[in-house]
């Protein structure tokens, strides 16, 4: 029974190693003959002779190669007499190493064989058409040799080239001269376009002469370099060594033409789609503009968007629908998937992300402070030591004329960052308010003090009289009390005329009444109060009446003593 098994075991070990034999000898045959090096095919050789090919070698015949079997066939032609013909030239069928070919001769001598291992095998191309190609190659070769040493030939082509030279230079002479003439009329109508045409406040007349002008002068290159084409492409036509140059020249133009036809027949949907998209955008900021206009006009009412911010909120919107119609149009471009155009972008991406920072964060304060309402052009502002009028507020800087009739501009991250006095924002309908401090010994009373105040309030001419002026205590210091007048004008426009005038009536309040101010500090206490008697308020060289006219009732009567 042992011995059954034992034989059993066996038997199926038998078969099982060949059937593994039987399966995996396919996968090495294939796999030896993957990994067997393969050698490589030779590489073709076009033979050219007199400026033009004759054939092209592919294979080896007899144990030469394309590149010998070239070099033998070089050297041969340029051995033939100069008056040989492609008549001359015959054909002999051989058969090498089982492979079909054709011998061509010249009078009994071998100039090249072509085997069935030379044809074109993506073409298609037979041995007949193969030897029909040959020889008129030859032919054609042999004639242009023969022609160029002809004096006819010769003469004929030089003097069709002079003759051409002379009618180009003729031409580009006209070329210019029309060129001329017409850009001189043209700037003596500048503007070429009378009516204003304006893109986000620019002119663009400018803009369009100086395009005008451009494409005038490359047409006139154009021209130019056409008749230079045309002359050079017809001479070199005219000699036979250069022939062949002349319709590789007229073949490159018509190439050249019917690939920009090409480029624009494939073009064209996505040139329309852009078109498409930049309709639609326009269209869309169009309608937005005018909701925003009336907005800020006052005619439509929405609660989720002020007057104040619509003009803000209409720029803000035309930069955002701009940047996604160029997203969205951006694959529809012509040429947006070349290489080319693809490093231009990226190139001008890093360029925008580079310089741009510093750019972004004036927007973005732009956009904050005109949100946020804290400034508004009309009103009198102060930011840090300058102060003025706010007449426009960008998306990247504000800009306030001062008092003394200057233009400042303030970046909006200084806006931003600073702390900004709004002296108009909350004067309506009383008018804007001034104030005034005044800092007044223990010694006077602070009845008599807050009198004196109202009593310069009461003088000072553009000070509103409803609502009243009125006094407060701010400080009680170590030597003085600090005493506020706060008053409303009636002319916002002339702030600072009114604080010097009510700076003035102060002055001349306190010293009618014999009222110290104590400013400067005084480190010790004077003996006397320090006031200007009404006697010496015009002295010399003010004159009687040079500020504020006539003195008041009081210190007119103690002048007067």
């Amino acid at each position: 029974m042992s011995s059954r098994c034992r034989l059993g075991m066996l038997w199926w070990r038998w078969l099982l190693a060949v059937l593994a034999i039987w399966l995996f000898t396919p996968a090495l045959i294939l796999a030896g003959a993957t990994l067997a090096p393969q050698q490589p095919a030779p590489p073709e050789v076009t033979v050219e002779f007199w400026n033009r090919d004759i054939a092209t070698l592919r294979g080896t015949i007899a144990g030469a190669d394309p590149e010998l079997r070239a070099e033998r066939l070089v050297k041969r032609l340029n051995d033939l007499p100069l008056n040989a013909k492609g008549s001359d030239i015959t054909t002999v069928p051989f058969n090498v190493e089982g492979k079909d070919g054709i011998a061509f001769g010249y009078h009994g001598r071998i100039l090249v064989y072509l085997g069935s291992d030379d044809l074109d095998k993506e073409s298609g191309q037979t041995l007949p058409q193969l030897t029909q190609a040959t020889l008129q190659n030859l032919d054609d070769a042999l004639q242009a040799r023969h022609d160029e040493r002809l004096w006819p030939v010769l003469r004929s082509a030089v003097l069709f080239t002079l003759t051409g030279l002379a009618l180009v230079l003729i031409a580009v002479a006209l070329i210019w001269k029309v060129h001329r003439r017409l850009t001189t009329k043209l700037h003596r109508k500048q503007p070429l376009i009378r009516t204003r045409l304006q893109l986000f406040g620019i002119d663009l007349r400018p803009l369009i002469d100086s395009l005008v002008y451009a494409i005038l002068k490359t047409i006139a290159w154009t021209f130019v370099i056409a008749a230079l084409y045309f002359w050079t492409t017809l001479s070199l036509a005219r000699f036979p060594y250069t022939a062949p140059w002349a319709h590789e020249l007229g073949a490159y133009v018509l190439q050249l033409f019917k690939q920009w036809g090409q480029g624009v027949v494939q073009a064209m949907p996505g040139v329309f789609a852009v078109l498409l998209i930049c309709i639609i955008t326009r269209w869309l900021v169009r309608v937005a503009s005018t909701f925003f206009e009336q907005v800020a006009m006052g005619r439509i009412r929405v609660s989720w968007l002020d007057r104040d911010v619509a003009e803000a909120t209409a720029r803000v919107f035309t930069a955002i629908a701009w940047i996604f119609a160029a997203v969205a149009a951006y694959p529809y471009i012509p040429g947006s998937g070349t290489n080319a155009f693809k490093g231009i972008t990226v190139f001008l991406g890093l360029m925008i992300s580079l310089g741009s920072t510093g750019i972004l964060n004036q927007v973005m304060s732009g956009l904050f402070v005109v949100y946020s309402r804290a400034l508004k052009p009309g009103e009198w502002v102060q930011v840090n030591d300058i102060e003025g009028e706010v007449l426009e507020v960008g998306l990247l800087a504000g800009k306030i004329r001062s008092p003394e009739g200057q233009e400042i501009t303030i970046p909006n991250s200084v806006l931003v960052s600073t702390s900004t006095k709004n002296f108009t924002r909350l004067g309506y309908p009383d008018g804007m308010c001034i104030s005034a401090h005044v800092t007044i010994g223990y010694d006077a009373p602070w009845r008599q003090v807050e009198a004196l105040l109202l009593l310069a309030a009461d003088r000072t001419p553009n000070i509103r009289k409803e609502p009243k002026p009125y006094v407060r205590q701010r400080q009680l210091a170590d030597f003085y009390v600090n005493y506020l007048l706060v008053a409303h004008i009636q002319n916002e426009k002339l702030r600072l005329e009114t604080l010097s005038n009510l700076y003035s009536q102060i002055q001349d309040a306190f010293n009618e009444y014999g009222v110290q101010i104590m400013s400067p500090h005084h480190m010790v206490q004077p003996e006397g109060t320090v006031v200007v008697p009404p006697s010496k308020w015009y002295q010399a060289p003010a004159g009687d009446g040079a500020s504020g006219g006539e003195l008041p009732g009081k210190a007119k009567k103690a002048a007067e003593k």
